[in-house]
């Protein structure tokens, strides 16, 4: 088997950055509906202040977490293809097609060889790391 049709592993530490993000958000906004739920359905004898300031604060972090992740995600989604790109050229010895966003494929890259015929390489990903394996 020649070097260019082994699997490989890429890897974007990077990534965790925007899931922790994620995460945050969403604990968040369960903690505002959590919050909301209590304020609305609550007894008449539960102060309505305390907790709607606790759910002001809750949404707040939910909207900034959310603005944070979307942001750095976006700065992230070039870097990462780029990246890819590199490295699956440099294990393969193949040109990457330059309009396939890595992040969104979810099962298989289909790559034209200078020949003209077509290899594809399976994709697998999992949180920050990418599976590269040669189907055909």
């Amino acid at each position: 088997m020649d070097e260019g049709s082994t699997a490989f592993t890429v890897a974007f530490p990077e990534a965790k950055k925007t899931r922790t993000a994620n995460t945050l958000a969403t604990a968040s906004l369960v903690v505002f509906w959590i919050l909301w739920g209590i304020q609305s359905f609550g007894g008449s004898d539960v102060p309505d202040l305390p907790w709607f300031i606790l759910g002001l604060i809750s949404f707040g972090l939910f909207v900034g977490f959310s603005t944070y992740g979307w942001r750095r995600q976006k700065e992230l989604v070039p870097l990462i293809n780029q990246r890819f790109a590199e490295v699956f050229s440099a294990h393969t010895k193949e040109d990457y097609p330059k309009d396939v966003d890595i992040l969104k494929v979810h099962r298989f890259v289909a790559v034209r060889r200078a020949d003209g015929s077509v290899r594809l390489w399976g994709v697998k990903r999992k949180k920050d790391i990418f599976n590269v394996f040669p189907m055909t």
